[in-house]
């Protein structure tokens, strides 16, 4: 038996569309509510100098190597809510003796284990102590990297290296980030069989760049500026200009031993300087840095940024660096208390116009 087509009249079909509408099955003609922002947010917290001078060293010994995680132990809970950490590795690693501090250092691999311990992604290697120990000092230093699967950059065993490493790309929560290296020298060590190392050169920095378009943020870690200088220098800003202008809008920076000013906004982050985050420097403005945390935000057709520093004195004779969070509650003699108190306002001095 067949059945009869159903007949809707135009009244009927308003009705039914009006109380679909209503009840929100169906969206109405004159909804105005924008689409949903799909965006994608990766955080990366960028640690400065990472150094072992001759006392760190001799902190670090255990009868069975090195140990140098207690430097790392009060910044765990900022690093680990990081998505990527990147740090500046000022020396040369080492699995056997003899270790040195300045004025060339060479330090033991537990640096490297601490480092891995804290979430640490990827080093720079491009600074003015990347020679100190020649060719076999980079290729130490690299094969013990590898070993620990941190990654790296700014200098290379050789081409292949190279090719493989520079940029160095790191892909997090669907989004790939660029990372480049360069120093304004080496101590006036040259480099030998075959080793690399990336130099400040506006050509190479632009060619660099171009390799690196096909990443959704492209970061530039600078060793530059003058040594224990507060001040930025001409230099550092035509050069992080020129940078910005090539398709950079993240650029941090090392060097100075002290921590510099920050040019930061939502189209680019500029940190000239972190300062020292471990090492054994005393002397007022280097005993410490910061810590940068970088928010880089893709939204459906661009990119924006947040950014912090985050102060971190180091303490001796454990040589931790401890956060502002932290040291505000530690036990402290009154001479380390001064000269925490003092690190403090320092960095205020410096990060908040």
């Amino acid at each position: 038996m067949l059945s009869r087509p159903i007949k809707i009249s135009a009244i009927t079909a308003a009705i039914f569309v009006a109380i679909c509408i209503l009840r929100g099955v169906l969206p109405s003609p004159h909804d105005e509510r924008p689409a949903p922002d799909i965006r994608q947010s990766v955080k990366i917290a960028f640690i400065g100098d990472v150094m072992a001078h001759t006392p760190q060293i001799s902190r670090a010994h255990r009868d069975n190597g090195y140990d140098f995680n207690d430097s790392f132990k009060y910044v765990a809970p900022i690093l680990e809510r990081a998505d990527i950490v990147i740090a500046n590795l000022e020396t040369t690693l080492s699995d056997s003796e003899p270790y040195t501090g300045y004025p060339r250092f060479r330090s033991p691999v537990g640096i490297a284990d601490a480092l891995k311990n804290a979430g640490t992604d990827a080093v720079v290697l491009a600074n003015n102590h990347s020679l100190d120990y020649g060719t076999n000092g980079v290729m130490r230093t690299i094969r013990h990297l590898d070993e620990r699967n941190i990654a790296h950059t700014g200098v290379f065993a050789d081409s292949t290296d190279y090719r493989a490493n520079n940029p160095l790309f790191i892909e997090r929560k669907g989004m790939r980030i660029a990372l480049l290296n360069y120093t304004y020298g080496t101590n006036g060590i040259s480099a030998g069989d075959g080793i690399i190392v990336n130099r400040i050169d506006t050509t190479a920095i632009r060619d660099d760049i171009r390799r690196a378009a096909r990443a959704d943020c492209i970061i530039a870690f600078m060793h530059w500026g003058e040594e224990y200088s507060r001040k930025n220098g001409d230099a550092q800003r035509r050069l992080a200009a020129f940078m910005r202008a090539n398709g950079v809008p993240v650029i941090i920076g090392s060097h100075p031993h002290v921590v510099q000013p920050c040019e930061c906004s939502d189209s680019s982050v500029t940190f000239y300087s972190l300062g020292n985050f471990i090492s054994n420097q005393r002397w007022r403005y280097s005993d410490g840095g910061i810590i940068a945390e970088v928010e880089i935000v893709k939204h459906i057709d661009d990119i924006s940024f947040s950014s912090a520093g985050i102060p971190v004195w180091v303490r001796l004779p454990d040589y931790a660096a401890i956060p502002r969070s932290i040291g505000d509650t530690l036990e402290m003699d009154a001479v380390q208390r001064s000269a925490y108190r003092r690190f403090m306002a320092d960095i205020d001095e410096i990060l908040v116009p």
